[in-house]
């Protein structure tokens, strides 16, 4: 599309202004798009007018709020999957079976023992609250072993 000079400089005189586009565009016989990217290329641009979004914006905590009272089941189910998924990679990275009696039918029936006594990190809770790479790095640090095997070492410690 070509421009004539005099329409050129109407958009240059024009366009900074606070005229609605519109009305350039009827005056000059071109496209609301033809205007803009005539304007884009020859550097001009319009002033800059707030938003109209409002100024008391609502808190990200009410809002996560909002999703999780609509979205409680979905919420539920990703965790669970999350940390279903997490546990199996650890099983899998410790050998997959139990390190004392080679159990390995069931996945849920294994657990991780830390080798020394630390209070201070549940894996449960890692597993539960805290990013893959601390799980699998804390995992490093436990022992895979089958539920009767983990209470039969518990209950030496008591005993």
């Amino acid at each position: 599309m070509i421009w004539k000079k005099e329409e050129l400089e109407y958009l240059k005189e024009n366009y900074p202004k606070n005229i609605p586009l519109i009305e350039i565009s009827e005056k000059i016989s071109k496209t609301l798009r033809a205007i803009q990217h005539k304007a884009a290329r020859e550097g001009i641009s319009r002033p800059r007018f707030p938003s109209n979004n409002p100024s008391e914006k609502t808190p990200r905590k009410i809002i996560d709020e909002r999703y999780y009272q609509r979205n409680k089941d979905k919420v539920y189910k990703r965790k669970v999957s999350r940390r279903w998924n997490l546990k199996k990679e650890v099983v899998g990275i410790l050998g997959g079976k139990c390190q004392k009696c080679g159990y390995h039918k069931c996945i849920a029936a294994l657990d991780l023992h830390h080798k020394t006594k630390n209070k201070d990190s549940s894996i449960t809770l890692l597993i539960n609250n805290s990013s893959r790479q601390k799980v699998l790095k804390e995992a490093e640090k436990c022992l895979l072993l089958c539920a009767n095997c983990h209470r039969e070492l518990h209950y030496g410690d008591h005993s």
